[in-house]
């Protein structure tokens, strides 16, 4: 999914471009500001719009890698990730993840994303997608559920968030894809 594809709503989703960085970094610490539902928090994504630069330079070089972002106008508004295994025993296999910002939520940006990743990773040859959620984010759990992704166990009390620990939802889905 290296071209760019325009959505309702005024949305394009296109792959992160180095000079995307300034944006991308604000727009990282804002999406990681707005919610505890992500892993990472507002201090642990790029500390630094060059560093935010070296993260979109590693996705494009590494095979079945994507950084998809989606724009409204010239912001930032939602972002999905690709991470396709590096070694030769995991290469079919990928973790994904998505956010939105929230005044975006509700509008079917975060299924565009997802879908934008599944049409990737079919055409990187990727055979298995798999994910967390946190059991508190019921949105995102139904968001998955109804893509086909399939609850595969409980990360029980695997993080710990405002001095709550918190379970981990295990899923995954299967394309139809595999090896070429």
């Amino acid at each position: 999914m290296r071209s760019k594809a325009n959505l309702s709503h005024g949305y394009t989703l296109r792959s992160a471009d180095r000079s995307d960085a300034q944006k991308l970094y604000e727009f990282g610490k804002v999406l990681l500001a707005e919610t505890d539902f992500f892993l990472r928090g507002p201090s642990e994504r790029a500390c630094s719009v060059d560093e935010m630069r070296l993260i979109i330079d590693r996705f494009e070089k590494l095979p079945r890698h994507l950084l998809l972002t989606a724009w409204l106008d010239e912001e930032p508004i939602g972002e999905a990730v690709v991470m396709g295994g590096e070694l030769k025993r995991n290469r079919y296999t990928a973790t994904v993840g998505v956010g939105v910002l929230q005044a975006h939520t509700g509008n079917g940006l975060g299924r565009k994303l997802m879908e934008g990743l599944e049409f990737f990773a079919q055409g990187a040859g990727l055979h298995r997608l798999e994910l967390t959620v946190m059991s508190l984010n019921e949105r995102a759990q139904r968001l998955y559920e109804s893509m086909n992704y399939k609850t595969e166990g409980v990360r029980i009390h695997s993080l710990y968030i405002k001095g709550v620990y918190v379970d981990e939802i295990v899923m995954a889905k299967l394309l139809e894809t595999g090896p070429i």
